[in-house]
């Protein structure tokens, strides 16, 4: 395979490097809460319910999912009382935080991007209330913010795609209304080609996760293109389950994916909130107010993102080794995911040489690296909406 004649000064280096791709995480497991810090605690807690806010539903979301393990980690570990909305769309954002403040629930987490401005103005409505955004940059005494590196692993997993390639083709199937889109696309792309770079092509098709026919027409164009590894980042779990379908290896987010394409998944990437939402939650609990607010990113190196398990089944030879190597550069800062020279596609210099992007200047990105040699777009936006009935669940 031509994928595989990297050099040996490379090579070696990296698989010089032990690092136990328990870190590359597996489906299921408990995370705890590893990496809590421990604090003085008030003898007598503060009365807490908790109210997490979804953008999408709870049955196939793997967003959603990664909330609902923290959340459920939070009333085993804490004992606080937890519930959920689901499907909420952004103009019911506000009626959905008055519904649950109305029903006495003290600390809100706005589990979707999307929510991200809305959740800054009713945090400073409502400052007796508490807030955590997911995705978010602002913070208040009442507003903590999360920003997950998830390019991190993003990049790790397109590096393991080009290793795993035989016919240098990969596809991207990214819904553009996810978090941080343009960063997760460019840097599986930037992965991808650290190998070769002259020989492997990307192609991405834009779809929307709940559009099921736009998203199997993305997926069938790229194998069209003769693509046969495609990344999946959408908030449905349709596109990996497709994949699995026909025969294609696939690489997707979430904590499950290797159980919607237990035959064709290489690897995927997930987020762990376990830890930082027990925290909060406690900080308030316990009345640490003071440490509440406050903006926290975090990627590999905290355990905050990471990689699924291989499949070893369909993984090449000498996959582990490398993508320990690349994940150990990354946490150690010895490899910049952005550094330059990156072109867009239109060949204008985005980064420049001997430069790198800052980590909200990721979060910021609007274009493409010139790595991505195809663009499609599937997906036409949204007209007919689907209101969620805002009803308080446990």
């Amino acid at each position: 395979m031509k994928m595989r004649k990297i050099t040996a000064v490379f090579l070696c280096g990296l698989l010089g490097i032990s690092l136990l791709f328990s870190s590359c995480g597996d489906s299921g497991m408990d995370f705890g809460d590893a990496f809590a810090g421990a604090e003085e605690e008030n003898p007598y807690p503060l009365d807490t319910k908790v109210a997490v806010i979804y953008n999408g539903n709870v049955e196939s979301d793997p967003l959603v999912a990664i909330f609902e393990i923290a959340r459920k980690e939070i009333e085993k570990t804490l004992g606080a009382e937890t519930a959920y909305m689901e499907n909420v769309l952004l103009l019911q954002f506000e009626e959905a935080v008055e519904k649950c403040i109305d029903n006495g629930y003290n600390i809100i987490i706005a589990a979707s991007s999307k929510f991200n401005s809305a959740v800054v103005l009713l945090a400073r409505k409502y400052t007796d209330v508490y807030f955590i955004s997911f995705g978010g940059a602002d913070q208040a005494p009442n507003l903590a913010s999360i920003q997950p590196l998830l390019y991190q692993a993003a990049n790790v997993c397109g590096f393991i795609s080009a290793y795993n390639t035989y016919n240098n083709k990969i596809g991207l199937v990214v819904d553009s209304g996810m978090y941080n889109a343009h960063g997760i696309a460019n840097a599986f792309a930037l992965g991808a080609r650290e190998l070769q770079p002259s020989q492997i092509e990307l192609s991405i098709a834009w779809a929307l996760s709940t559009n099921y026919s736009d998203t199997r027409a993305g997926v069938i164009d790229l194998i069209e293109q003769g693509c046969d590894i495609i990344f999946i980042y959408q908030t449905d779990e349709f596109g990996l389950r497709l994949c699995e379908e026909l025969g294609v290896t696939a690489v997707g987010f979430g904590y499950s994916v290797s159980d919607i394409a237990p035959e064709n998944y290489l690897t995927g990437m997930y987020m762990n909130l376990n830890t930082y939402m027990i925290d909060k939650v406690r900080n308030y609990m316990y009345g640490n107010i003071a440490a509440f607010g406050e903006t926290t990113r975090r990627g590999l190196l905290h355990g905050t993102v990471g990689l699924i398990r291989l499949n070893e089944n369909i993984a090449a030879p000498g996959t582990k080794d490398i993508a320990d190597g690349l994940m150990e550069h990354i946490m150690t800062e010895r490899s910049t995911v952005f550094g330059g020279e990156i072109r867009d596609r239109d060949n204008v210099i985005r980064v420049e040489k001997g430069t790198s992007l800052h980590v909200q200047q990721v979060f910021s990105i609007k274009w493409l690296t010139n790595n991505i040699v195809t663009e499609k777009n599937f997906s036409e936006p949204q007209t007919e909406l689907i209101y969620s009935d805002l009803i308080i669940k446990k």
